[in-house]
């Protein structure tokens, strides 16, 4: 179901796009030293990377689908029967969730080389 699929993406990157509001923090109070706030800004991905991989793989053990964010945002007139809702429901999530983790860890991988680059710059 699209809907859910919608859902589910909205709910991981807004988990995402508060955890980057902290990474950006951290980033610009330690924006004096360019290659460290690049290191700590990787780090932060890294950990966000590893925790929504962790998450995607460990989904399916939600029990209760009514507890879920997507189920909470459906409409009543929209939700299907939760034995449906619990597998479309847990696909979606364990899909964005793990795309999101790549997202993130590739942003990753590209602050930590941006801050070698500056680290190998300053000699």
């Amino acid at each position: 179901m699209e809907k859910i699929t919608h859902l589910a993406r909205f709910a991981v990157l807004r988990a995402s796009g508060f955890t980057g509001i902290a990474i950006l923090m951290v980033m610009m109070g330690t924006a004096h030293d360019m290659a460290l706030s690049l290191r700590l800004g990787a780090a932060g991905f890294f950990i966000l990377s590893f925790a929504m991989a962790t998450c995607a793989r460990l989904y399916h053990r939600r029990r209760r689908v009514e507890e879920t964010e997507v189920w909470i945002m459906l409409a009543e007139a929209d939700r299907p029967a939760k034995p449906v809702a619990r597998t479309l429901i847990v696909d979606a999530m364990r899909q964005q969730l793990a795309q999101k983790a790549m997202w993130w860890l590739g942003t990753a991988i590209a602050l930590w080389a941006t801050s070698a680059i500056i680290a190998i710059a300053r000699g």
